[in-house]
């Protein structure tokens, strides 16, 4: 299993939103804004989001992942 905090790095780091490594790490661990982007990245983070959402929700709904409601 992913770390969460992983995941969306790896995501915004996909969609262009990171530009300088560590960068947001650190304005994170001062209280600043870890991500800065334009509309075309936020658009493309989303993007990334939705699509990895809609495969979980479809492994989750899987009649062959779903546990068995007889037992």
């Amino acid at each position: 299993m992913i770390c969460m905090s992983k995941l969306i790095y790896e995501l915004a780091d996909k969609a262009g939103m990171i530009r300088k490594e560590g960068f947001a790490e650190q304005m994170e661990k001062i209280g600043g804004r870890g991500f800065v982007a334009n509309l075309t990245e936020l658009t493309e983070f989303a993007r990334l989001v939705g699509k990895i959402a809609r495969e979980d929700e479809r492994k989750r709904l899987s009649p062959l992942t779903r546990p068995d409601d007889t037992a």
